[in-house]
């Protein structure tokens, strides 16, 4: 048999993290946000971003929600990326899933935050309203492929499981 070259080389994030980059980079920035949310000063009571703080969402608390997501998008990735996909299984795909989808909920707020002021305070479009709109539209993709692939993941494992009760007797 000749030897056959990969269609794509293996990417630094992993076997499986060709495809997954948006994710990597929405993670990471799901972490610099927290660590910048930690930093002290008053960034919420700033310009657009007051309506969101005016709905009760602290620093702190903000801080936590992007944090914790964060952190578990990039254990999701990091296994998903380096670990055989029998024994990770579909899991690491639904915590994707979910990180996306809360990552999703949180830059949709903070587009509809913008849209809001630039209606009711400062009569002008953000030039912010596009970039987090846009995160809130891939976001919702990345949660969509995410459940397609732990969906894929499960339906592989069950038939290599049925093949393997099937030779094991």
């Amino acid at each position: 048999m000749p030897y056959r070259r990969a269609f794509l080389p293996m990417h630094p994030a992993g076997p499986y993290s060709t495809y997954r980059l948006f994710e990597w980079c929405m993670a990471l920035m799901m972490l610099l946000i927290a660590f910048t949310l930690a930093m002290p000063g008053d960034t919420m009571e700033r310009n657009a971003l007051r309506p969101i703080a005016e709905m009760g969402a602290s620093e702190a608390n903000m801080a936590m929600v992007f944090g914790s997501v964060g952190a578990i998008r990039v254990m999701a990735l990091f296994l998903n990326g380096f670990i055989n996909n029998v024994t990770v299984g579909p899991k690491g795909a639904y915590f994707r899933a979910f990180g996306a989808a809360v990552s999703c909920f949180i830059m949709g707020q903070f587009t509809m935050a913008l849209i809001w002021d630039a209606f009711t305070v400062a009569h002008s479009p953000s030039l912010n309203i596009p970039v987090f709109g846009t995160l809130a539209w891939f976001e919702a993709l990345s949660v969509y492929i995410a459940v397609l692939d732990g969906v894929s993941r499960k339906s592989r494992i069950g038939a290599a499981m049925d093949k393997l009760k099937r030779m094991a007797g």
